[in-house]
C-alpha cells in the first residue's frame, strides 16, 4: 500500500529571482523556470526523501508571493503583473502579494520600493495550510531567516517536515528537516523529465 505525501510549495519570488539570477547570470526578467519549476521541486524532494516504493507525492499547490506596488505602478510592475494573471492558477500556482513602497529616483533611474508583506504572507498561508491540514511536508523556497520561528511552529506544532529550498547554506537550512541546495541542483530547465 502507497502512503500518499501531500506536498505545498511557498515561493518567496523576489528571494528566489535575485539568488537563481545570481547563481546562473541571467537577469531577473530573464528566468524561465515556471514551467517546469514545480514538477522539478517535486522530483528533487522525491529523490532527496522518498522511497518510491512506499510513498507517492501528490502536489497541493505552489503559493508564490510576490511585492508589487499599489499605485502608480512602473512598466515593470505592469509586466510583472501581466506575466502573473498568464500563470496564476496555472500548473498550480496561486500567486499572493505583499505591497512595494512607491517607487523612487536615483541618479536619473526608477527604483522600486522595499517591499512590505512579503514575508508575512508566506508565513501566514504556511500556518494556516498546516493547521489546516492541508499538507505533510512543505518545500519553502527562500534563504530568508525571517522565516525560523514559522518552519519551528509548522515543525514542533504541527508535526510537518519543511524542506527549505535555496541557494545558500544558511540558519534557516540547518534549522529545517531537510534542504534543496539548489547551488548543486544544477539549472532546473535542464533538470526537467
Amino acid at each position: 500500500m502507497l502512503n500518499l505525501t501531500r506536498l505545498c510549495i511557498f515561493i518567496d519570488y523576489d528571494n528566489f529571482t535575485i539568488s537563481y539570477g545570481s547563481a546562473h547570470h541571467v537577469k531577473r526578467k530573464d528566468i524561465d523556470v515556471w514551467d517546469t519549476l514545480n514538477s522539478n521541486l517535486i522530483k528533487l524532494y522525491a529523490e532527496a526523501f522518498c522511497n518510491p516504493e512506499f510513498e507517492r507525492v501528490v502536489h497541493c499547490g505552489t503559493y508564490v508571493c510576490v511585492g508589487v506596488g499599489e499605485h502608480r505602478l512602473t512598466n515593470k510592475e505592469m509586466q510583472l503583473r501581466k506575466f502573473f494573471k498568464s500563470l496564476d492558477r496555472e500548473q498550480g500556482y496561486i500567486f499572493k502579494y505583499g505591497h512595494r513602497k512607491p517607487p523612487k529616483q536615483k541618479d536619473g533611474q526608477v527604483q522600486l520600493g522595499e517591499e512590505k508583506g512579503v514575508d508575512a504572507e508566506i508565513i501566514c498561508q504556511m500556518l494556516m495550510g498546516a493547521f489546516l491540514d492541508h499538507y505533510d511536508v512543505c518545500i519553502l523556497m527562500s534563504d530568508d531567516s525571517d522565516y525560523l520561528p514559522a518552519v519551528h511552529r509548522v515543525q514542533d506544532y504541527f508535526n510537518k517536515k519543511v524542506i527549505q529550498a535555496g541557494f545558500h547554506d544558511s540558519r534557516l537550512r540547518n534549522q529545517s528537516y531537510g534542504h534543496i541546495a539548489l547551488e548543486e541542483a544544477g539549472k532546473m530547465l535542464d533538470v526537467s523529465g
